[in-house]
């Protein structure tokens, strides 16, 4: 096969690879509390976890989404318990959002989950080699980079 069509390849394997993954992150599960939690809820939460202390803005930048569907995403973990959001005495129009003693929890068990599974996926791929990963982490990122660059140039339009 020539250059071109292995490439073709790669970008359908990657969208049949997003769409596995949205179906897969579309379950509900538990993570260490009674809460039944949907992964786009619990990587807010690592989101927030990583970060020890956030605002809207940043998580809405690291995510690549919108303030506003982050701020809905908030008040749902809020309701859970999961998130606690105040005013940050240096800037009053500020809030933060911390996780709770029950977000944490969620936080913690969701990471162990992720090593697990990505120890598991590891097994599957013991063929391949540190610089196959690296170099695959490189074309990963390149389509990334382009797939921004065309995400930034449409919310930059106006229609």
């Amino acid at each position: 096969m020539d250059k071109e069509k292995v490439f073709y390849e790669l970008m359908e394997t990657l969208y049949e690879t997003s769409r596995l993954i949205s179906s897969y992150e579309n379950i509900p599960r538990k993570y260490g509390t009674e809460d039944e939690l949907y992964m786009i809820e619990v990587h807010t939460l690592n989101v927030i976890g990583d970060q020890v202390k956030t605002t809207t803005s940043e998580i809405a930048e690291i995510k690549n989404c919108t303030k506003s569907a982050v701020s809905q995403m908030i008040d749902k973990l809020i309701k859970k318990g999961l998130v606690i959001k105040y005013r940050n005495v240096d800037n009053y129009r500020e809030l933060n959002i911390e996780l709770t003693p029950k977000g944490k929890i969620v936080y913690e068990y969701h990471n162990s989950l992720d090593l697990e599974e990505y120890r598991s996926h590891l097994e599957n791929l013991e063929q391949f080699t540190t610089e196959d990963f690296q170099k695959y982490i490189t074309v990963l990122n390149l389509i990334n980079q382009r797939t921004q660059s065309v995400l930034n140039n449409k919310k930059s339009k106006t229609y």
